[in-house]
């Protein structure tokens, strides 16, 4: 089934094309575009016709004729967590999750939808039990986004988590524990990928515009100039006599300790984490992977969701720098539907 993959970014839209090649993929078709000002969150009619817009735009410049889509909600917006459960059948799976969903999902479940994957089985004194990975997507989340595509002309076929999306992109026959960590804009989004399930997820409101706003309150600087310089020097402690660093330490530290409460807390289970991929746009920051291993040490890889594309003049055009921004729509575009 030919469809096109659609990241709606808090600050860039992304589109991705692929064709199956075996066990490889051809890129057809790529491109990005500035969202809106408030994208996904504003609730103005206005405002989501006005994004509604910018895809359709984005869309008919690139060419793309098909019209059936998948894309995804924001993580930070999507209630995670994993619960054990004894081993039932899925009818009764589904029935305990609605009870279980009513202590963890901070809203009404009348407001939410709910989904579910069975991440592993576990033995505890001679009980076998099941982890099931439970999402609640806000109602009104996934009827905006649909009202989005559907004013855009599309046909939405699949909606998932960002988070699988980008597990998809990153991480194809691996049988190691991998901990992803998503540098957007507005948060960062962190989860355990065991071999191809994702075990564990969690998100914090702290992100790429933090470190920006950051810099221009210690330099005195405007934001876009503050971003500008937060995307040349990074956390290279030899750029511009290290000032960058010094601004950006306090909220990266706050990220680091996030990933490091994700990691023991994972590791409570006698599954240690054995590599680190990190993609969004903080990914690109220069030395980020380099400070990231030292404090963690454990080996930091920048995450490219074109692994599995065929290098071709097409995806020559995409600046290795840019790739990581591509993760979400890149697994989007390799579901299997």
């Amino acid at each position: 089934m030919e469809f096109f993959g659609l990241d709606i970014g808090s600050s860039n839209i992304k589109i991705i094309q692929l064709k199956k090649n075996k066990d490889k993929y051809q890129l057809i078709a790529f491109g990005s575009a500035p969202s809106t000002t408030k994208g996904l969150l504003s609730e103005s009619e206005s405002d989501i016709t006005a994004l509604a817009e910018v895809i359709k735009k984005l869309h008919k410049d690139l060419g793309i004729k098909n019209k059936d889509i998948a894309v995804a909600l924001p993580q930070d917006q999507i209630f995670t967590r994993v619960i054990t459960l004894p081993n039932l059948s899925n009818e009764e799976i589904e029935s305990a999750l609605q009870w279980e969903a009513e202590q963890y999902v901070p809203i009404p479940l009348s407001e939410v939808i709910l989904s579910y994957e069975i991440v592993g089985k576990i033995k505890e004194n001679s009980t076998e039990n099941v982890e099931v990975l439970l999402a609640a997507a806000p109602k009104s989340l996934v009827e905006k986004t649909i009202q989005i595509l559907k004013i855009a002309g599309f046909n939405p076929i699949s909606i998932e988590m960002e988070i699988m999306s980008i597990a998809r992109s990153l991480i194809s026959s691996d049988h190691q524990s991998v901990l992803i960590a998503d540098f957007g804009a507005k948060a960062t989004d962190l989860a355990v990928v065991e071999g191809s399930t994702i075990v564990l997820v969690h998100s914090i409101p702290t992100a790429g515009d933090a470190l920006t706003r950051a810099i221009s309150l210690e330099l005195g600087l405007e934001f876009s100039q503050s971003e500008a310089y937060k995307r040349s020097y990074g956390v290279d402690p030899e750029k511009l006599e290290g000032k960058i660093v010094t601004a950006l330490k306090p909220i990266l530290n706050t990220i680091i300790n996030e990933i490091k409460k994700t990691i023991q807390f994972y590791q409570g289970k006698d599954k240690p984490i054995q590599r680190i991929i990190i993609t969004g746009g903080g990914a690109a920051l220069p030395e980020i992977n380099t400070v990231l291993a030292k404090e963690f040490n454990l080996e930091v890889q920048i995450g490219d969701p074109f692994s599995r594309v065929i290098e071709d003049s097409l995806l020559s055009k995409i600046p290795a720098h840019e790739r990581t921004l591509y993760s979400v729509a890149v697994g989007l575009a390799m579901k299997e539907i």
